[in-house]
């Protein structure tokens, strides 16, 4: 049956039935096609169930239908365990309660991120034991599928250790306990019966081959009580988890660490081993190509470890106290010089932050090759081998003859003391020719791994990566496999084609579409591109999913953090270029685009802290550009990218827009024909702009001739809402010396046009303004903005929409006001003469702010100000992302986007806001009823330039329309 057909049947027939969202659509099942392995397998639909009754509906949908259920949590797993063509049921977005945390346990529910439960956990003094690199995305059921270990393997092993029950939904669509035995015609009763014949007529008790070994299904070779153990590493092949009982351990007393550097990787591993007699927590080792790497993304990296070192090796050590973790790592130490190796420790960590900066070594190493854009960069597939740790130097280099037989370069990492090992080549994902050598090579490891006596999978999963090799490795074994699948899943309902199969119908690696199709062959695009750039953009994203974060200490992506779908991660978006340029039939102005597009508020924050630095903030801005140019603006969108020029006109006459704006009848009428919530309190139009006070003060006047000055540049919120923050910004900026100037002429930036995807206006504005500053710039004043998204227009935005050399010239000329004024601070040159302003201050930083090279200026700014205390709230975005927060459709998905911030900001030690950003001081006030004022207004009063704004901060907020 033609699949739009079985798609549109799916749903009608589940419309009363299943209770989450089910989308079918090609394009949202397209952004599940692919997780953060080299395939790429678009499913028939995408379900996000809420409760276990809606997983219990898919089931039994899916057993009267002949279709498939693959489970999937943040879909980090290098091996392809969560792709399929059936229904991809997304276990991350509802199902992320953590349910009941006890003494020793804690009760979850399979989308639990792992960094989630230990945040909670670590407010009882415990944690989970197993720790995994992609901590901040990984949902429990995904650890629970892989039976995930970690870089801490050697002492705390696997996650099957540390399962003491799950809930599984099973084929008949029951739900029960794994370990349920209690009526003998329950399902897991009826399966272990069937088991136990299974195992009863092996001539001898399954032996895995390898402490680690996930090629097959564990089998138990006592009695079989429990099927908990067995469902553990099946990969959602045997029934989907919907609770876990984990069991969990104190926090580490202490813990030591030490990086040694070595001449050699064969040094590095048999010193390695020598550590492993230890008993370390772990004990890794990297080669000089990653290493290399790393020193590239990170000054930390670069200061400990030489250019010429051709390995590392990290060793780290848990104690019940700090003294005991320090004793350990002395012992090692000793041995090591007694044994007389060439060991010596580059770097010792004797405290937990100074271990966290070690790790930092391995941290960049993973996602460093990704920033690279193009060519080759090491690729996964290969990489999950286990032998035992004594076979290591065999392996090593056995394997490195086969990488340099095939003129390959590869790079290494082992955990020694668990013999785990990840080779990966380095290769071309975009070229078939490149992904066609990763076959043979995979054929020649897993030979060799096999003929060692070790397993093709240790870590990173079965998937689709491995299954082809676990025939081979575990013989007979795979018939007793089979007939695990066959009792489970008698139907074959459950994510088909991983540790048993491969699926004949089709490709055993089916792998990613390559992107190598430029963009301007599709419609001309309307943003500024190079030819390989977008092609660039998506070999820049490896799909780890790290953007999936939901970690107060980083941003992206403030919607996702809300809506939890994968549509609004990042790496959907570049999901959905690679469709573009993979596709001859999918283009950017595609209907089915623009509600992804939608789910970007252009906070900038993907860009800034993706591992392989995507640029994706770009692409969306050409996706709504796109989007414009074919369907056109709603209502909405066309007035908010005018709002420029639309309140240039309605502050002439302000006292009558205000009072309008306060009658509810007004903004009813608002919101109706705008789309504009009524419930969003505005601000209100100044009387007089602060280009109007420019002038009559004498500051539009052009500096001297010869005098290399600046050139200051209010947006529209500086000038028509709160002059006071372009007055004060002059004034402090005068108080310091610095000659000032604010161009006559200048206009908004047009950066609001550019969100909505008006690239018409925001070019016309930015040609009038490069009229304006580029005069300014060429005799010799450098542009400073009070607004970040200002700054980062010219900075960023510009060169996106023009490249005319006085707009290049712009862009770097154009300084954020709060860092010039830090940098005036670094030299010493900043004026001290602050008198004491005794208030609390909560201080937000903006997203773009944050999305510039450097740290944010303005806490350490308002730190300088005796009596003034001032706390850094850096939890979350704001929400508000400028025009974003203020449609009705909005209003309540910006405000949770801002919730960490604003409950932050309304405890009673902060008594007012601050934050360098207009929009984000409009949401602080909202959400908290304190008054926020930009840093640099808080400057001026304690300079004694500008007492009125003692009053004005004193004055209570008020709703509606804010003064």
């Amino acid at each position: 049956m033609d699949r739009s057909v079985t798609r549109q049947r799916l749903r009608d027939d589940l419309r009363k039935l299943f209770h989450g969202n089910l989308h079918i659509d090609p394009l949202r099942c397209r952004l599940y096609a692919t997780d953060a392995s080299l395939f790429h397998l678009e499913p028939l639909a995408v379900a996000e169930p809420q409760t276990t009754d809606d997983m219990r509906v898919l089931v039994t949908y899916a057993r009267e239908h002949d279709l498939t259920i693959i489970p999937r949590g943040g879909g980090t797993g290098l091996a392809g365990e969560a792709l399929g063509s059936g229904i991809v049921v997304d276990c991350s977005v509802h199902l992320r309660n953590i349910l009941e945390i006890g003494p020793d346990f804690a009760r979850v529910q399979p989308g639990v991120v792992l960094r989630d439960l230990n945040n909670e956990l670590r407010k009882t003094g415990r944690r989970f034991a197993i720790d995994t690199a992609s901590e901040n995305a990984c949902t429990l059921g995904g650890m629970w599928a892989t039976d995930a270990s970690g870089n801490r393997a050697n002492l705390h092993g696997s996650t099957r250790d540390h399962v003491a029950s799950l809930q599984v939904l099973w084929d008949d669509s029951t739900i029960s306990s794994a370990s349920d035995m209690g009526l003998e015609s329950s399902r897991p009763a009826l399966i272990a019966a069937q088991l136990r014949e299974v195992i009863a007529s092996l001539p001898e008790p399954p032996v895995r081959q390898h402490r680690f070994d996930h090629a097959g299904y564990h089998l138990p070779s006592g009695n079989l009580a429990d099927l908990t153990p067995v469902l553990v590493g099946s990969e959602g092949t045997l029934g989907l988890f919907t609770e876990g009982t984990l069991r969990t351990v104190p926090l580490a007393g202490g813990v030591s660490a030490a990086l040694f550097a070595f001449s050699s990787v064969e040094a590095a591993l048999e010193t390695g081993l020598l550590m492993a007699d230890h008993r370390p927590a772990a004990c890794e080792m990297l080669d000089r190509r990653l290493i290399g790497l790393a020193r590239m993304h990170s000054e930390n990296v670069a200061r400990l470890v030489s250019p010429d070192t051709e390995a590392v090796v990290i060793v780290e050590f848990e104690g019940d106290s700090p003294s005991e973790a320090r004793d350990r790592l002395r012992q090692l130490l000793a041995d090591l010089e007694r044994r007389s190796t060439e060991a010596i420790p580059a770097v010792l960590a004797e405290t937990t932050e100074d271990v966290s900066q070690l790790w930092d070594l391995r941290r960049r190493s993973l996602p460093s090759p990704h920033g690279r854009n193009t060519g080759p960069r090491p690729l996964s597939g290969v990489e999950d081998a286990g032998v035992s740790p004594h076979r290591l130097p065999e392996l090593w280099a056995r394997a490195k003859h086969i990488f340099r037989r095939r003129e390959l370069l590869m790079t290494t990492i082992v955990h020694v003391a668990t013999g785990q090992v990840h080779f990966r080549p380095l290769l071309d994902a975009d070229q078939p020719a490149d992904l066609a050598k990763l076959w043979p090579v995979a054929e020649e490891l897993h030979s060799l791994v096999i003929e060692l006596g070790g397993t093709v999978s240790s870590q990173h999963g079965v998937g689709l990566a491995r299954t082809p090799w676990v025939e081979r490795q575990t013989g007979d074994l795979y018939a007793v496999y089979r007939d695990v699948k066959r009792i489970f899943d008698p139907r074959g309902i459950f994510n088909p084609g991983k540790i048993i199969g491969p699926d004949p119908s089709r490709p055993a690696w089916p792998f990613r579409p390559a992107a190598a199709i430029p963009l301007v062959a599709k419609p001309l695009p309307l943003l500024d591109w190079k030819p390989e750039e977008p092609a660039a953009l998506v070999q820049s994203c490896n799909a780890c999913g790290q953007c999936r974060t939901q970690q107060p200490d980083e941003r992206m992506c403030p919607i996702f953090r809300v809506i939890r779908g994968e549509s609004a991660s990042p790496r959907a978006k570049i999901n959905l270029l690679r469709e573009v340029l993979s596709n001859p039939d999918f283009t950017l102005d595609s209907p089915a685009v623009k509600p992804v597009a939608d789910l970007c508020v252009n906070c900038r924050m993907c860009g800034k802290e993706c591992p392989g630095e995507a640029n994706i903030p770009k692409l969306m801005l050409e996706v709504k550009a796109a989007q414009h140019a074919k369907h056109g603006l709603t209502r909405t969108d066309w007035m908010l990218a005018r709002i420029d020029g639309l309140t240039r006109i309605a502050s002439r006459f302000a006292i009558t827009t205000n009072i309008l704006l306060r009658q509810p009848s007004v903004r009813w009428v608002l919101e109706k024909a705008f789309g504009l919530s009524r419930h969003r309190t505005l601000p209100s139009l100044a009387f007089w702009t602060f280009m109007g006070k420019a002038r009559r003060r004498g500051w539009t006047k052009p500096l001297p001739e010869g005098t290399k000055g600046y050139a200051y540049f209010a947006d529209t919120y500086a000038n028509l809402f709160d002059p006071t923050v372009a007055e004060a910004s002059v004034r402090v900026m005068q108080h310091n010396g610095l000659p000032v100037t604010v161009p006559a002429g200048q206009i908004g930036t047009g950066a609001a046009a550019l969100a909505q995807g008006d690239t018409d206006i925001a070019r016309e504005r930015l040609r009038k303004n490069t009229r304006v500053l580029a005069d300014a710039v060429r005799r010799g004043h450098q542009i400073v903005c009070s607004e970040p998204t200002a700054a980062l227009f010219f900075q960023l935005d510009s060169l996106n929409l023009s490249d005319s050399p006085e707009v290049k010239l712009i862009a770097d000329n154009t300084i954020e006001l709060t860092t010039l004024l830090g940098e005036l601070h670094d030299q010493g040159k900043l004026n001290r003469d602050f008198q004491p302003l005794p208030v609390s201050l909560g201080h937000h930083v903006p997203c773009h702010v944050k999305a510039r090279p450097g740290k944010p200026r303005g806490p350490e700014l308002l730190s300088l100000i005796p009596e003034l205390r001032v706390e850094t709230i850096d939890v979350s975005c704001s929400g508000m992302a400028g025009m974003y927060g203020l449609k009705r459709g909005n209003r309540e998905l910006s405000l949770l986007a801002g919730k960490p911030m604003l409950d932050e900001l309304s405890r009673p030690k902060h008594l007012y806001g601050s934050s360098e950003c207009s929009s984000c001081r409009l949401q602080m006030q909202e959400g908290t009823g304190k008054r926020a004022l930009h840093p640099v207004q808080y400057l001026a009063m304690a300079y004694g330039l500008m007492p009125e704004l003692t009053d004005h901060l004193r004055r209570p907020w008020t709703k509606r329309v804010s003064s």
